[in-house]
Order: structure tokens, then sequence, then C-alpha cells
């Protein structure tokens, strides 16, 4: 059984799921109209939920939503 790079990033591709999931559920929130949105932060990071926060804002402001 192998524990190296494969599982590590396999870990990261489901963290990274896992935070755009996030993403998108604010998001989706805008898109309906809500001025106030909150999230389960499940198991995030400080780090992780401010990157959220930041990439919401961005797409908001870029139209991508």
């Amino acid at each position: 059984m192998s524990f190296g790079n494969d599982s590590f990033m396999n870990f990261m591709g489901y963290r990274n799921m896992v935070v755009e999931d996030k993403i998108e559920e604010c998001l989706a929130a805008a898109r309906r109209g809500e001025t106030s949105v909150s999230i389960d932060r499940g198991d995030l990071t400080d780090a992780e939920v401010a990157y959220v926060q930041k990439e919401v804002q961005r797409r908001l402001e870029n139209g991508r939503c």
C-alpha cells in the first residue's frame, strides 16, 4: 500500500473540492438575491475561510456568478 505523493494529491484535490463547494454555495445565495450569507465552515481552516471570502468577492466583482 502506498501513502506517497498520490495520497497527498488526492487529499489536496478533496480539499479544493470542499472549498469550491463553499464558494459555489455563497455565489448561489448571491444569485438568489440574498445580501447576507452564513456558511457552515465544517473543518475549513481559517486560511481556507479567508480564501472563500476573497474568491467570492472577486467573482462577484468580475460578474462570474
